[in-house]
Order: structure tokens, then C-alpha cells, then sequence
């Protein structure tokens, strides 16, 4: 199955090699204003701010996944025959494809294109080698649960809000979710710049989270959690030692925390915790 996303994506690259642009810079960049005036929904993906500017790691995942159908080839950013014949079989978005054309014909090189962004979205740029910013250094607690996010979607709220250390508080750190593996994870938090650890003692065992129904059902397994962590005051010193010196955020599935025992452990740190 392909999805609407890597659709588009060929119909990008297709379109940009009628005007014999075949720069990575200028997709990442021209899909990135794309997605800054539909939305989510209508492009389908989200951005982060990387050292090239802002930079989606599920552009380049698609690019291997295309070239694997045989539709593109990464090399030199083309759609092979088979790719282009899919490309014809596409019904365009008037919508997508008048703001598209419209990026094309503003920009009519990576370096203007790169420049308009890097001076309109300055906040994807903080991490950007080629800015002469000096690091922002923080420190203290937030949480973030990667429940209805994308890696990309998720990096940049982590960046936002200036964390520099994730603690994975799960105690299994696997996802069916792809990029929130331990392994997966870590390299994608390394790319943007921010450092990782796991926690496990600081989860909860999986079994005592299955049946979980309702509200009281959340209630009485968090009740049982919070009995446990005086036991594991040794960690919890290590995340209050942690805090003091870098900006670091708890880590676990689930958005609200409310329905996560992330919310225990910030109200047990007896700090001012910021839930992302």
C-alpha cells in the first residue's frame, strides 16, 4: 500500500525535475512550505529543526521505500520510467498543486528557497549549522507521551522546548509505532541533537497494564505505582541530579498524562514539571 504522502512526494519530484532542479535541499525545503500552508492532513509530514534546517526523517525513509518499489532513484533524485508512469496515473489536488507550482515558480534555486525560509521560519533553523546562534542551555522537568505523533512531530516539541536529555520511562522501550524503539529512537534523537537514557525501573511491568478499562482501572494501577517509588529513591535522585543540569523530558506512550504513570512520577519528583 502507498501512502498519500509518498504520492505526493513522487508528484514533488516529478515536478521539480521538469524544471531540471534536483536538489535534496530544495524538496525537504519546498515540501516544508507546503506543509507550513495545508497542514498535516493534506501533505503528511511533519518537520523538525535539524542542522540543515527544518529536516523530516520520514521524507528520507519514503525515499528508500520508493526506490525499493522501483519508482525513484535517491542517486540522483529522479523517478525511474516505472515512476513516472505511476506519476501520469495520479489524480492531482487543484488545491496542492497551485500552492506547489506557485513555490516552484517563486524559487527558482535551493538557495533562494533556503534563504526565504531560514529567514521566515527562524525557529526551525536553531540547530542549523550555518547560524551563528549560541546554544540555549536549560534545565529542570517536562513530559511528553509520543501517543499521535510522528518522529518528526515529536522531535520538534522535545527542540521547542529546548530539551537536551530524553528519559525513556517505559519499562519495555519497544513501540509498534516506527522511530520509537529504544534503538530507532536514540538515532533519531542523536540527529537532532538530543541525548537519551532508559529508565526501565521507573516503569511499569506490562501484564498490570492489560485490562485497563476505565478511569478507576487507571486510579487503582497508579495508587499501586506510587507505593513503589520510595523504593527506587535511588533513581529518583539520579532524574532530580539530571535536572539540575541539563533540561530533560520523561518519556512514555501515552498523550494525556493523566493516563500515564509519567504524572505520578512528576508529581513524586517534587518538581515543577511542564507536560508537553
Amino acid at each position: 500500500m502507498m501512502y498519500n504522502r509518498q504520492k505526493l512526494l513522487l508528484q514533488l519530484i516529478n515536478a521539480l525535475s521538469g524544471k531540471g532542479i534536483y536538489s535534496k535541499t530544495y524538496l525537504v525545503k519546498a515540501m516544508f512550505l507546503l506543509r507550513q500552508k495545508l497542514g498535516f492532513d493534506a501533505v503528511g509530514y511533519n518537520f523538525f529543526p535539524y542542522k540543515y534546517g527544518p529536516f523530516s526523517n520520514v521524507i528520507y525513509e519514503d525515499f528508500r521505500a520508493l526506490e525499493k518499489e522501483g519508482l525513484f532513484d535517491e542517486t540522483d533524485l529522479r523517478l525511474t520510467i516505472k515512476g513516472k508512469k505511476f506519476v501520469e496515473s495520479l489524480n492531482e489536488s487543484k488545491e496542492t498543486f497551485f500552492e506547489l507550482n506557485k513555490i516552484i515558480s517563486d524559487f527558482s534555486t535551493a538557495f533562494k528557497i533556503k534563504t526565504f525560509v531560514y529567514a521566515n521560519y527562524p525557529e526551525f533553523t536553531v540547530r542549523s549549522t550555518s547560524m551563528k546562534r549560541k546554544p540555549v542551555k536549560e534545565f529542570g522537568f517536562c513530559s511528553i507521551g509520543y501517543e499521535g505523533k510522528t518522529i518528526d512531530s515529536f522531535l520538534n516539541e522535545l527542540t521547542k522546548h529546548n530539551v537536551s536529555l530524553l528519559i525513556d520511562v517505559r519499562r519495555n522501550a519497544f513501540s509498534m509505532k516506527k522511530g520509537f524503539s529504544k534503538n530507532q529512537l536514540n538515532y533519531y534523537l542523536e540527529k537532532a541533537g538530543i541525548g537519551y537514557l532508559h529508565f526501565p525501573e521507573l516503569g511499569i511491568e506490562s501484564k498490570k497494564r492489560k485490562g485497563l478499562d476505565s478511569e478507576d482501572d487507571y486510579k487503582e494501577l497508579f495508587k499501586e505505582y506510587k507505593k513503589t517509588l520510595p523504593a527506587k529513591k535511588e533513581k529518583i535522585e539520579e532524574l532530580k541530579k539530571l535536572g539540575k543540569n541539563a533540561k530533560i523530558s520523561l518519556m512514555c506512550f501515552e498523550a494525556d498524562k493523566n493516563f500515564c504513570h509519567r504524572g505520578v512520577l512528576s508529581d513524586f519528583l517534587e518538581e515543577e514539571v511542564v507536560h508537553i
